[in-house]
């Protein structure tokens, strides 16, 4: 864990050292007009540089950017040692003691921060449904755990409101968590398939539920423009990003799609606006997931008309590259990036895989290889994976993080229950495999909206999630809450 940044801080990203005074989420800057000088700072002692990957190379712990053009680097740190529990190193729980919730509901006013008793990170209320003034909702609730609710720079924080008025989009302010406006003039195919843009804070990408077209959407502007129709391909069927849709790729050039429900198949690169291969399945509203390197693609081949049971990984032209060892591709997962380049789809595992992968909460599989290892479950101490699991890894700017939310017995009494945790999925960034335990979500009931969905932040300083927040009923109150990492600093006033 470590912090890069230029010394005017106008590019300054990743988790700040204490004492240094800097902000976590300013990790994108385009095309800048002069030279830039950045240095890589570790959290704490107990983590080294190792080097610059992309547009710098090497062990120094400075990087020299060209102004006027765009450049993608990445910093890698490291534990000094490969035993260190990267947990402890950044003041968060692991292990496997049981933290029970102990029936710890504080009423929380919007703004208002709760320390947790039991993990000891700070929780805090940002949302007011019923309260704000904005409709007789009650729910309002991040997108999914598989979508980026902040934008680029995180400056913007998109949810969703719902359940008792019309539903619509909002933005809010990324740090303060002030309402910015309802964004109630996109029409996306569904709910969550709506996609912040990795680089340009002011821009987002919806396709229509109307007229099977992919939109480019300025912010600033509030104005829509049409990429590319896609009619040619789908005829009458929907255009559809999958019915448990992921993230685009971590450049926001590739898209997968499907004609649904059970039409064709086919990626799309809007950088050269080309439409790839079309390929006939019969997956339902099952679409191809584009990996964060764009390299490949995963397909989900659980369903009824599928000889497998498992899931596929494809190219561009959705040529089948192979299969991973799973019992089935049908459970909740996330796809993210190491810093080695390889793609992971980290998903929970019920039952061993056809040639013995693990079962666990989270297993990672590595797309470009087929390896896989358990970073949560039984083997490793835990417990059979609980219900309810969600997995979240939309930290595009700092690789292989994840955030994941459990259920299960959600009075809390038992390891996991109720439990939200945070993972550096990466073997080279965290050789011992720690699962830092960071805090009950509090959701109680057993509504979809009330699933916890949580959506990590670009940055990886920061964990948004939905929650009843003790409300136990079927029809319950939801709001949002956020999970300050440490390392995460507020932009001043």
């Amino acid at each position: 864990m470590g912090h890069v940044g230029t010394a005017d801080q106008k590019l300054s990203c990743g988790t700040v050292p204490a004492g240094v005074q800097a902000v976590a989420h300013r990790c994108a800057l385009a095309a800048p007009q002069r030279a830039l000088s950045l240095t890589a700072q570790p959290y704490s002692t107990a983590f080294r540089f190792v080097e610059w990957r992309g547009a710098c190379s090497g062990s120094r712990s400075t990087c020299e950017l060209p102004a006027g053009q765009t450049s993608a680097v990445l910093a890698v740190f490291a534990p000094v040692s490969p035993q260190q529990d990267v947990c402890s190193a950044l003041g968060l729980q692991g292990g496997l003691e049981v933290r029970p919730l102990n029936n710890n509901f504080p009423r929380l006013a919007p703004g208002e921060a709760l320390r947790d008793p039991q993990f000891g990170t700070t929780l805090r209320r940002v949302t007011d449904v019923q309260g704000d003034g904005r409709g007789s909702h009650r729910v309002i609730k991040t997108l999914y755990s598989t979508v980026s609710a902040w934008n680029a720079d995180e400056s913007l924080l998109l949810l969703y409101r719902t359940d008792g008025g019309p539903a619509r989009h909002e933005l809010y302010d990324g740090h303060s968590y002030t309402f910015v406006r309802a964004l109630d003039d996109i029409r996306p195919v569904d709910l969550e398939q709506v996609y912040w843009d990795t680089q340009d804070p002011d821009l987002l990408y919806y396709s229509s539920r109307t007229d099977n077209t992919l939109y480019r959407y300025r912010v600033s502007q509030k104005r829509a423009e049409a990429v590319r129709d896609f009619t040619a391909q789908c005829g009458s069927l929907e255009l559809h990003g999958g019915s448990d849709p992921l993230f685009n790729d971590w450049q926001s050039r590739y898209f997968g799609y499907a004609c649904t429900p059970n039409g064709s198949l086919f990626s799309y690169d809007l950088r050269d606006d080309r439409v790839g291969r079309l390929v006939s399945a019969k997956l339902d509203y099952g679409a191809p997931q584009v990996a964060p390197s764009g390299q490949v693609f995963l397909v989900n081949e659980n369903n009824a008309s599928s000889s497998s049971r498992s899931a596929t990984v494809r190219d561009v032209g959705m040529q089948v590259l192979r299969t991973l060892d799973m019992a089935s591709g049908n459970e909740h997962g996330a796809l993210s990036l190491r810093a080695d380049g390889l793609d992971t789809w980290n998903a929970v595992a019920f039952d061993t895989g056809p040639a013995g992968s693990g079962i666990g909460t989270v297993v990672s599989h590595v797309l470009q290889t087929g390896q896989s290892r358990v970073l949560v479950g039984p083997s490793r101490g835990y417990p059979y994976p609980p219900s309810g699991t969600h997995i979240g890894a939309t930290a595009f700017h700092r690789r292989g993080l994840l955030a994941v939310s459990v259920k299960d017995d959600q009075r809390g009494d038992s390891l996991l229950d109720s439990e939200l945790l945070f993972i550096d999925s990466d073997p080279l960034t965290n050789p011992a495999a720690s699962v830092c335990r960071v805090g009950h979500h509090r959701s109680m009931s057993d509504s979809y909206w009330a699933e916890p969905h949580p959506a990590i932040s670009p940055s990886g300083t920061r964990i948004a999630f939905s929650s009843s927040w003790g409300d136990a009923g079927r029809d319950p109150v939801v709001n949002v809450y956020v999970l300050e990492l440490p390392g995460y600093r507020r932009p001043a006033p």
